[in-house]
């Protein structure tokens, strides 16, 4: 009599429980996953924040945690983790009632590029494991890492060079915040300069003097499209980070740069372009943009990009071009630019083994070791 009672109690208490979880296992559970950058840049050490938030009495023995994250993604912790064509990870727990439980996942970043951590799948059991539970959770986090900054004297040299001849070539105009001093007018002064408040003290016409500035600006293209048959990924990498590498050396000598390229825009699906700007977070848009692209849109936009540069009627743009293509057809284009323009430079990268000829004045090699893709 005693074993049937002890039964049916036994049976009672696995129902009961088993009627509980079902009704209440995932009441007031949040979990969810974020990165702690939103911008790192390559090889920069981070890590993905999961947490666990348990917010009622019933407890969680087991809880499996699955997501996916992006192969480039170098974990330290590899346990419980499946690499393919992702970086898929199964992540166990034990959270009891009223409990919140926080992990860090610490990585480094090996690949340019814009990733998402954009959903998750829970798992959990019911507290004598005999019945199992899931649910998909949307989880919407994303980092950008930035592109290398390339750090080579000939680098160095290349841009300061630029630098130099954008100098000497400068246009000079007069700035309104500036002033200078005052003086009386005569014909060769503009009417919008006279300064009426001391002309009517004096009783004669006079005009406000400014001191002249410079306004220069730098516009790079980059070209990811080398019409060739041969594997060009580690060679378009390249071409990324002189582009962003370019961008840092003159934002840090206080140029407005503007970006234009045939990538396409990961997320807009359009063009990659950033107008002119000179402040930190201009290097961090343009980055952005770099990050984001996911192949070339073709030769013929990079090639409707310079066209659109020659026509265009703005003054006071010097040109960085960075395209690893270099055949007539595109150089006799440049060459027109290059006659409109206050100052332009070609980086050329190519491979070792291939060689570089130069039939440009403006033409620049950048030698890039076919052996390290």
């Amino acid at each position: 009599m005693k074993l049937v009672v002890a039964i049916i109690i036994a049976l009672f208490i696995y129902f009961f429980q088993r009627n509980l979880y079902i009704r209440l296992w995932n009441k007031n559970l949040d979990v969810n996953i974020v990165f702690h950058n939103v911008y790192l840049n390559q090889k920069e050490r981070s890590y993905i924040t999961e947490t666990i938030n348990n917010a009622k009495f019933l407890p969680l023995s087991v809880l499996h945690v699955k997501f996916v994250a992006p192969k480039s993604f170098i974990f330290d912790d590899l346990d419980n983790a499946f690499i393919a064509d992702s970086y898929y990870r199964n992540d166990a727990f034990s959270v009891m009632g009223n409990q919140k439980v926080i992990r860090r996942l610490y990585f480094t970043a090996q690949k340019r590029g814009y990733y998402t951590i954009e959903g998750l799948s829970i798992t959990a059991k019911d507290f004598f494991m005999t019945k199992s539970f899931a649910m998909n959770i949307h989880n919407k986090s994303d980092t950008y890492v930035f592109p290398n900054k390339i750090q080579d004297i000939n680098f160095d040299f290349i841009c300061s060079v630029m630098l130099g001849d954008i100098e000497s070539r400068r246009s000079l105009i007069e700035d309104p915040y500036t002033f200078r001093g005052i003086r009386d007018y005569d014909s060769g002064f503009n009417m919008k300069h006279i300064n009426w408040k001391a002309s009517a003290r004096t009783g004669d016409l006079k005009v406000n003097l400014y001191n002249t500035s410079t306004v220069q600006r730098i516009k790079i293209i980059l070209n990811l499209d080398t019409n060739t048959m041969i594997k060009t990924g580690y060679i378009d990498e390249v071409s990324i980070e002189l582009a962003s590498s370019a961008a840092y050396y003159f934002l840090n000598h206080n140029l407005p740069v503007a970006l234009r390229s045939n990538g396409m825009d990961l997320i807009t699906k359009n063009l990659c372009e950033a107008d002119f700007g000179t402040s930190s977070n201009h290097m961090i848009t343009i980055d952005k943009y770099l990050a984001r692209i996911d192949g070339p849109a073709g030769l013929d936009a990079i090639m409707n990009i310079i066209n659109e540069e020659t026509e265009d009627k703005t003054h006071n743009v010097s040109y960085m071009i960075i395209s690893s293509y270099c055949k007539e057809d595109i150089l006799n284009k440049i060459d027109l630019l290059a006659k409109k323009s206050e100052g332009l430079t070609m980086i050329v990268p190519y491979y070792n083994i291939h060689g570089f000829q130069k039939s440009r004045a403006y033409m620049q090699g950048w030698e890039v070791n076919i052996y390290e893709t």
